[in-house]
């Protein structure tokens, strides 16, 4: 009994290395011969938010202090555009290595993820900037954010672990997820309220399960509150469907990865 603890505590230390391993040489791969290198990891969404300010902060005047609201969506969409456009084809990528070495294929998903979430937390150094300029209130409720950000990572991870390994087989998966993606950040409320948006399509938005996590974002580092138990039931079980089935999927698939490069 002993023995086996010992040896999954050695497996879990191992995996854990590895997929830290990989997650700074993406990094250093991303921002290679780049002049300002992590810096664009703030400057990204200092951009968006710029021209989103420009375009709709004098449309939404009944959003007080637009540019938080704004840049509270942003993030951590960058966020989930990253990890799931990079994840696609983490595998496809590594197909040499995975050839020659012993390597868990999942670290490779998971490590474009983690090397998302390292970019994400660079990126709540503007924002913070923003809070301040703003005067935005900072308390008790905003710990919560910590919780939902596990959340969101499985939920993405799972995503990408669903695209990543079909892609393997049908390049086209790929394709089309890169090219629904940018379609995506328009259906998702990042610089707009969905108070605005018609009656007739508030059902269309909602079925969007980026909306649930903007909205819980937005709850907690934006007004200040602790989302109530419908909103965490609510994510936590879209979280856990998505994380549950992409890992499936992928664990599944795994098996003729190599035969299918």
């Amino acid at each position: 009994m002993k023995t086996s603890y010992i040896s999954n505590t050695s497996k879990i230390s191992h995996f854990t290395n590895l997929v830290w391993i990989l997650s700074l040489k993406n990094l250093k791969l991303r921002y290679k011969n780049s002049i300002l290198g992590f810096m664009w990891s703030l400057l990204t969404p200092l951009l968006y938010l710029a021209i989103f300010t420009f375009i709709f902060s004098k449309a939404f005047p009944d959003l007080e202090n637009y540019p938080l609201y704004a840049l509270t969506g942003l993030i951590f969409w960058n966020f989930y555009s990253n990890a799931t456009t990079t994840a696609i084809n983490s595998v496809i990528n590594s197909r040499g290595v995975l050839k020659s070495l012993k390597v868990e294929t999942i670290a490779l998903p998971i490590s474009e993820v983690v090397t998302s979430i390292i970019n994400l937390l660079f990126s709540f150094i503007p924002f913070g900037i923003l809070m301040v300029v703003f005067d935005a209130s900072i308390g008790f409720e905003t710990l919560f954010i910590f919780f939902a950000m596990l959340l969101f990572a499985l939920f993405t991870l799972g995503i990408g672990l669903f695209v990543c390994a079909f892609n393997v087989y049908f390049r086209d998966v790929g394709l089309l997820y890169t090219s629904l993606t940018p379609a995506l950040f328009y259906f998702t409320p990042i610089a707009y309220s969905t108070k605005l948006v018609p009656e007739q399509f508030q059902l269309l938005i909602k079925l969007n399960p980026l909306y649930h996590f903007m909205e819980l974002f937005r709850t907690i580092l934006y007004y200040n509150q602790i989302p109530d138990l419908y909103q965490w039931s609510l994510v936590i079980c879209i979280t856990a469907f998505f994380f549950g089935v992409g890992l499936l999927v992928f664990k599944k698939l795994e098996k003729g990865f190599i035969s299918n490069y």
